[in-house]
């Protein structure tokens, strides 16, 4: 048994050396490494290995000055740990391969009389500093869904539900989470102190589930709300900080999705509360004033769940005894640039300004740990998509607003789309429903705005919109003007949310729109839609998406998953990103391109999937009628001419309308939205309503 023991730590001679190099290469693929060495494999199906992480964990030497990679085999781990050495890193196979989990909670009776409480209800408690783990699933299994729902009568009911999944305690710093899952429902997440930073995590669950007074950066992380029925809304609250008013920065959330899984209602969820921990003072037991909480949400795309009036308050003990009343004004609670159907700006959603979101960089809140290569070894390892550091601001703010304001200098005699007297009044002659959810993928809940005529006597031709913003950015709600004009124009107009490259690479987006049309279609008959004269538009990179959609899913050599549509409308979009004229643009030398993030990398490394979003490549006499409305600018005609070569020389009906001296946005402003629609409504009446003009 010594030497059984031995073997499973790596020792400095050849034999040993030898041994785990097989035993790593017939465990885990050699993709999954992120370091030359191993210290420890934890695999319960081999007897040569640890059976348990804890077994792994006691080990390890005290007191370490670098990583201790310990290595976890794919499998379910049921083991309630704690960290209280330096630098352990635990690297699984993957999140969701390999399981770490247990099921203890804050009421649990304990041998002493007690309950355990919430701190000690925890999976994973960190202790020491310096701990890492990656590609793991942390989970807190206590059935907290099933004891929610019983009646305060009912005798099985127990109190206390908390039950942490992940506990950052006294003593950590420094602890970093890369693509790794943490489950729970109620206070999955305690950032009790320290700093720590979550890449690429997806965190879960529905009542104060990340909470605590450390300093957290969330980056590229996926934040879900589960479901909860039959609960008064709001069902509950993503975040509860109770950060030090003498510390500078709290939960910060940077380029994040919140999303909800299946069964979450809209305008159900809370973005947070303040927590004031109840503390021992000198002079009494109560809630803290100090604990000032600070939650920050930038460049984070929120889903529809999120309630527009999202930040609430949260009762405390009083320094007298009973309960006081600490106010969410009262607290740090701030948004910069959120998007997506959740995302308001009230009174209540306290807006960042610019110089104010600068400030909440990684080095700021991170420190000289920033510097770290342990950091910059995570960094390099986020895919191109995620490097949001590389670009440019210019995408920085994409609405309707944004692009008015950068455009109104030059044109000072423009008015945006959706000022209140330009919207036409047409609530007498459509009707409109916002937000239909067509389809929930990855717990995200997607969703689409329709317009269609009153008193239609036939089904009518479908438009479905496609809304730009560099395939990153932008909103559906963009294109709500338009679509209401269309629909009083005697069309079922449709504009769709799709997910961006925030949230997915491509072709995610493609599917989304696709799924659109397929719900459309089954839905046809309630919402008086003809299913055999549909159209695809869309503007800038949406364009181009429409363009592709249409190309591919009538191209019959090359068996498109896609629904097959009538008709094309491409504004102001590119239809080839492999030309040259087109990478001088989107694949720029020195920065990192909005096609790149949604491409997952620059033309030189992903050359084929470059080429497989360029609509030119699939051209054919199936390819549907065209029509190319443009502004005055170059850079957005790039393969056009190309395509209505192909067009012209397959006897395919096309059209070329470019409005002079506009901006690339043209379609966001009176007068030229005039203009357009004009073009449009004439272009879909000769290829949907009339006969065929091939």
């Amino acid at each position: 048994m010594q030497l059984h023991g031995r073997l499973k730590t790596i020792s400095g001679t050849i034999l040993g050396l030898l041994f785990f190099f097989g035993l790593i290469c017939q465990s885990l693929s050699a993709n999954e490494l992120v370091s030359p060495r191993v210290d420890a494999i934890v695999d319960k199906n081999n007897e040569h290995a640890f059976a348990t992480i804890a077994q792994a964990i006691e080990q390890a030497p005290n007191n370490l000055s670098q990583p201790y990679i310990i290595k976890i085999a794919s499998g379910d781990y049921y083991e309630k740990l704690v960290i209280n050495k330096p630098f352990i890193t635990l690297s699984g196979a993957g999140a969701d391969t390999t399981r770490l989990y247990f099921d203890d909670y804050s009421g649990k009776a304990t041998v002493n009389g007690g309950n355990l409480g919430t701190s000690n209800s925890a999976t994973l408690t960190i202790k020491s500093p310096n701990f890492s783990v990656e590609n793991l699933h942390i989970e807190n299994t206590f059935d907290f869904a099933y004891y929610d729902a019983l009646s305060n009568e009912d005798p099985k009911r127990v109190s206390g539900l908390q039950a942490v999944a992940v506990l950052t305690d006294y003593g950590s710093d420094k602890a970093l989470f890369n693509h790794v899952k943490i489950s729970g429902y109620q206070d999955t997440l305690y950032t009790k102190a320290g700093r720590s930073l979550f890449i690429n995590n997806t965190i879960s669950g529905h009542v104060d589930f990340i909470f605590g007074g450390g300093a957290a950066v969330f980056y590229k992380s996926n934040i879900v709300t589960r479901a909860r029925p039959n609960k008064q809304l709001p069902i509950g609250f993503i975040t509860a900080p109770s950060t030090n008013i003498e510390q500078a920065f709290g939960l910060v959330f940077i380029d994040c999705a919140l999303s909800a899984e299946e069964g979450v209602q809209d305008n159900s969820m809370g973005l947070g509360r303040p927590w004031h921990p109840t503390t021992t003072f000198p002079d009494g037991r109560y809630a803290d004033p100090n604990a000032i909480g600070q939650t920050v949400f930038i460049d984070t795309w929120m889903g529809a769940h999120i309630q527009q009036e999202a930040w609430h308050p949260m009762e405390g003990t009083a320094r007298a005894g009973g309960k006081k009343v600490f106010r969410a004004e009262d607290a740090r609670f701030f948004e910069y640039n959120s998007s997506g159907p959740g995302a308001f700006i009230t009174t209540n959603r306290r807006q960042l300004n610019e110089s104010k979101a600068a400030s909440f960089t990684w080095e700021n809140i991170l420190g000289e740990w920033y510097q770290s290569p342990r950091i910059q070894q995570a960094i390099q390892q986020v895919s191109t998509r995620e490097v949001v550091s590389s670009l440019s601001g210019e995408m920085a703010e994409y609405t309707i607003e944004s692009e008015y304001r950068k455009n109104k200098k030059q044109f000072p005699f423009i008015s945006p789309i959706n000022k209140p007297e330009n919207i036409e009044q047409t609530a007498q002659s459509i009707s409109e429903h916002y937000n239909l959810a067509y389809k929930t993928v990855d717990g995200l809940t997607l969703h689409l705005d329709l317009f269609y005529p009153n008193k239609a006597e036939q089904a009518k031709p479908l438009v479905v919109m496609i809304h730009g913003g560099g395939w990153r950015t932008g909103n559906k709600s963009h294109q709500t003007p338009t679509a209401r004009w269309l629909a009083g124009q005697g069309f079922v107009a449709v504009s769709v949310e799709y997910r961006t490259s925030k949230m997915a690479l491509y072709p995610a987006a493609m599917a989304d729109i696709n799924d659109a049309i397929k719900w459309l279609k089954q839905h046809h008959k309630l919402y008086m839609i003809d299913t055999k004269k549909i159209a695809v538009l869309g503007a800038s990179s949406g364009a181009h998406m429409a363009t592709l959609f249409g190309a591919m899913s009538t191209n019959h050599d090359t068996k498109s998953p896609y629904e097959a549509v009538q008709a094309i409308v491409n504004i102001d979009g590119v239809a080839d990103l492999t030309s040259t004229a087109a990478r001088m643009f989107e694949d720029k030398p020195g920065k990192i391109s909005y096609a790149a993030l949604w491409l997952g990398g620059r033309y030189a490394q992903e050359p084929k999937r470059w080429h497989a979003v360029s609509p030119v490549e699939y051209l054919s006499k199936h390819t549907p009628a065209t029509l190319f409305i443009n502004s005055s600018h170059d850079r957005f005609h790039v393969g056009r001419d190309a395509f209505v070569a192909q067009l012209i020389k397959n006897n395919v009906h096309q059209q070329v309308y470019t409005i002079p001296d506009t901006p690339h946005t043209f379609w966001l402003f009176h007068p030229w939205v005039d203009e357009m629609r004009s073009v449009l409504a004439s272009f879909l009446n000769k290829v949907l309503v009339e006969e065929n003009p091939r």
